[in-house]
């Protein structure tokens, strides 16, 4: 009898390490794995799959649409996250996604939709904080657009302020962010290149202040200081909504022609003009590429 308990104890393990596997590879976690690992292809497919199969289900329409915003899929991303919220407005990640996939759009839209998608993106990311309090990056979309945005558009500098102390309640760090590109416009660059590195140290989670770094210096033409921080953003562990590669090879691109480093700056350009880049990073690639060519 103890003999056979033994065994049907054993079994038990098995079949419970089995089913672990088996839950570790469902094809959510596939997919969701390959996003995470930055195979956006795959993942990419993979979510295309599954929505077809639960196409109301929100989660997996903010997956996918994640994914098509990864691969600057914009307006497709957009179609299914409006759909979505009209049936799932309680969503907040949806809202913030749908936030940043406006806000991608402006470049790429005729000047007389521009203002009004603008505002479109705000009042995404005003949803998500109304829903989430607590969602600093949503919040941080709505104080940095008060606080740059033309009045034309909507920006309003004392509701920007209103907005970054609200900000600096909830995550001081992120204030920070907000206020160093405010001074990065201003000229006041001592000033923002520290603020700056106080965000990038109390937001270790994510990446694209480090590149906001980077591009401090490269306003300023000083290259060598570029380069170091392009080099740690490089390094630096990074979330789906941080620059990719093509962003970041624009960057460099410009970073190595100030360098005079001809050669490694055409490289860095023609990767923007092969990659997922939107029609401005082209446009500012094949630009740079022409004037260089030239020399």
């Amino acid at each position: 009898m103890m003999k056979h308990f033994h065994i049907r104890i054993a079994l038990l393990f098995i079949l419970l390490i089995l089913s672990r596997v088996t839950l570790a590879t469902s094809p959510l976690d596939v997919a969701l794995s390959n996003f995470q690992n930055g195979q956006y292809d795959a993942a990419l497919e993979d979510f295309r799959t599954l929505h077809s199969e639960s196409p109301e289900d929100p989660d997996l329409t903010f997956y996918l649409a994640r994914s098509l915003y990864r691969k600057l899929e914009l307006k497709t991303a957009q179609t299914l996250l409006t759909k979505s919220l009209k049936a799932y407005p309680d969503h907040v990640e949806s809202h913030y996604l749908l936030g940043s996939v406006q806000l991608s759009l402006v470049p790429e839209v005729n000047i007389f939709r521009k203002a009004g998608l603008a505002k479109k993106s705000v009042n995404s990311w005003e949803q998500a904080v109304e829903l989430d309090p607590s969602h600093a990056e949503a919040l941080y979309g709505v104080a940095s657009f008060y606080s740059s945005a033309p009045a034309i558009v909507g920006g309003d500098k004392n509701l920007g302020e209103e907005k970054i102390m609200d900000l600096q309640r909830l995550s001081a760090p992120w204030a920070d962010l907000t206020r160093a590109s405010i001074a990065a416009r201003e000229e006041q660059f001592e000033e923002s290149e520290e603020l700056f590195k106080k965000a990038i140290s109390g937001i270790p989670q994510r990446a694209f202040p480090v590149l906001m770094l980077a591009n401090l210096y490269l306003t300023q033409e000083n290259h060598e200081a570029a380069l170091q921080t392009l080099e740690q953003y490089q390094k630096r562990d990074k979330t789906w909504n941080d620059p990719g590669e093509e962003q970041t090879a624009l960057v460099a691109g410009k970073i190595y022609r100030g360098l005079n480093r001809t050669e490694e700056a055409i490289q860095s350009f023609e990767r923007v003009k092969r990659g997922v880049s939107t029609r401005g990073m082209k446009t500012q690639a094949e630009e740079a590429l022409d004037a260089l060519n030239a020399r």
